[in-house]
Parts: C-alpha cells; sequence; structure tokens
C-alpha cells in the first residue's frame, strides 16, 4: 500500500518509463510473482507498507536507451 507520495510501476525486462502507472497514496498494488517489474520515485519521497510471502528477492533490469 502507498501510505505517501505517489509510487510509478511498470512490469519488463528493460525499464520503460512509457509502461510505468501512477499508484498516489492510499493505492494497493500487486507485484506479479516471478515476472520482472521496476519502480520509481519520480515525484520525491514515497512511503510504501509492504506486506509479503517468501521467498522474495530482487534482481536489476536494464535502463531503456
Amino acid at each position: 500500500m502507498v501510505l505517501s507520495g505517489t509510487l510509478y510501476f511498470g512490469t519488463g525486462e528493460v525499464w520503460d518509463e512509457s509502461k510505468m502507472k501512477a499508484y498516489p497514496a492510499g493505492t494497493f498494488y500487486t507485484e506479479p510473482a516471478g515476472a520482472p517489474h521496476f519502480v520509481w520515485a519520480k515525484d520525491g519521497d514515497v512511503i510504501l507498507q509492504v506486506t509479503a510471502m517468501g521467498p522474495t528477492g530482487s534482481k536489476p533490469v536494464a535502463r531503456s536507451p
């Protein structure tokens, strides 16, 4: 859940700003299991409340040129 700020979230193998959707404060969102995704605090600070079931992990994705 986005507690404050606006979180930008997108899916794909490569960072692509055009695929990002804005999630303002008060929004719930899910991250698809096993799917590459990326997030951005484009407009400033973002505070999230994260609840997850493991195992979890992170791998960086390449930025688009």
